[in-house]
């Protein structure tokens, strides 16, 4: 995980920081302000946090998930439930430590 690049195939061990797995938990299920958060809450002596960086990502491909599902009548529904069931999963990983992509949604890299 050095540099920004991150390896998705492997799990962190559990963070340094004790807010982080809050801030993971809120970048998941926060929507936009979490994702916020998490990605400018982590900051510790000038550094980012990979962890964080794992879940702002990933909380904002959700968000964004959510929202276009939220244009489409019925088929986009039953997408907005799947994401919950996959932000629930998210969640559990954040509370564990572990920066553990979900389905795909943990393959898609917007935040570097």
């Amino acid at each position: 995980m050095e540099n920004g690049n991150y390896d998705y195939s492997a799990s962190y061990p559990v963070p340094e920081n004790p807010c982080d797995k809050l801030l993971g938990i809120m970048a998941v299920f926060g929507g936009f302000m979490g994702v916020i958060l998490a990605y400018f809450g982590g900051d510790v002596n000038g550094q980012r946090s990979d962890y964080l960086k794992f879940y702002a990502n990933e909380g904002l491909i959700f968000f964004l998930s959510v929202v276009i599902g939220a244009v489409i009548p019925f088929v986009g529904w039953m997408w907005d439930l799947f994401v919950l069931v996959c932000q629930i999963i998210a969640i559990v990983y954040a509370c564990q430590g572990l920066a553990k992509p979900v389905l795909f949604f943990g393959t898609i890299r917007i935040i570097k």
